[in-house]
């Protein structure tokens, strides 16, 4: 039955997590939801050829798409919480903090108060660096 419960409540948090994160850029941007024996993984992927050389802290996928950590939701049996980690430059998980349930962790992640997770801070942040294709750079305006 202890079985039973625990695919019942993976279902459901691989559920809530899907439907709050939905890609802003189809197509160009999807989330990945992966699971393993211990803690649920949110990545941002993108195509391949969008600034995912070095640096940028994006794993290259087996289809074509990067896959850049956003966010680790870790459930602790023994004190029934729900920790968030963050992946910092670094390239290791770091605790952020500890929620009662999943919906307060996901709006922490959206929310994103301290920008770990999609703003300055995070993996992601070299996308809000990149220079739009054909647009003049501030070198060409000064001329």
């Amino acid at each position: 039955m202890q079985e039973r419960r625990r695919k019942l409540m993976e279902e459901r948090v691989i559920r809530d997590i899907s439907g709050a994160f939905t890609p802003l850029e189809p197509g160009r941007q999807k989330y990945i939801i992966e699971k393993d024996k211990f803690a649920f993984y949110i990545f941002d992927s993108r195509p391949k050829g969008r600034s995912s050389g070095p640096g940028t802290g994006a794993a290259s996928g087996e289809d074509g798409w990067t896959k850049t950590p956003v966010a680790k939701l870790s459930f602790i049996e023994n004190e029934q919480l729900w920790q968030l980690s963050w992946m910092p430059p670094q390239g290791r998980w770091q605790r952020y903090g500890r929620y009662y349930d999943v919906d307060t962790a996901i709006l922490i992640i959206k929310g994103d108060p301290v920008g770990c997770f999609l703003g300055e801070n995070s993996p992601l942040a070299y996308l809000k660096r990149e220079k739009p294709a054909g647009r003049p750079t501030d070198d060409a305006a000064d001329d």
